[in-house]
């Protein structure tokens, strides 16, 4: 009775049985796991290619607002009027300052982006605005921290925009200098009150 009991509680196993009962995963199950790790990676690659776009464009564009706050701050602390030239090249992103009487260079900002294209100056006023691809645009602060000029005549607000490289659907960002010299950005070709 002895012996039953213990058969009952520890069967005995022969190597046969202990074959047939091995665990584990089968090639099939395997190759199911790879197959969805690669769908989901594929997607998150798509992904971080147009997040990175994105954020290259808002880094651009905020680098550019930051250029044009210093060259209005510029402006003011030296009593001078000021001018800021941008240009956008494919990944890479100008400021210079220099001052608008002498031609002397007061600053200058190189900033590279992977996603960066092209500028646009706004060329007529009204909803929607007609854009025009240009190498580089001018904004003027006098020595009271006012724009001076335009791109447009009668708009109240210059006006330009850089776009991304990313195909078919294009990004544009658009910033937008005041005539008090406030310095400010959207993230469409038209920002609220442009005109």
């Amino acid at each position: 009775m002895l012996n039953l009991t213990r058969a009952m509680i520890f069967p005995i196993t022969t190597r046969q049985e202990y074959r047939t009962r091995q665990e584990g995963f089968t090639s099939l199950e395997l190759m199911v796991v790879v197959a969805i790790v690669g769908v989901l990676a594929a997607l998150g690659v798509t992904n971080f290619g147009v997040w990175k776009a994105r954020a290259d464009l808002k880094s651009a564009v905020t680098s550019i607002q930051h250029e044009l706050a210093v060259a209005r701050m510029m402006a003011m602390s030296r009593n001078l009027t000021v001018t800021s030239t941008i240009a956008v090249a494919p990944t890479v992103v100008t400021v210079t300052t220099f001052n608008t009487n002498t031609g002397a260079v007061l600053a200058s900002a190189n900033h590279t982006y992977t996603h960066v294209n092209s500028l646009f100056a706004q060329l007529t006023i009204g909803p929607p605005p007609t854009w025009g691809l240009v190498p580089t645009t001018n904004v003027t602060f006098n020595s009271m921290g006012f724009r001076v000029g335009g791109t447009v005549a009668g708009s109240q607000n210059q006006v330009f925009a850089v776009d991304n490289d990313l195909t078919p659907t294009r990004l544009r960002y658009t910033i937008q200098v005041t005539q008090r010299g406030s310095v400010k950005w959207c993230g469409s070709d038209f920002c609220q009150g442009t005109h």
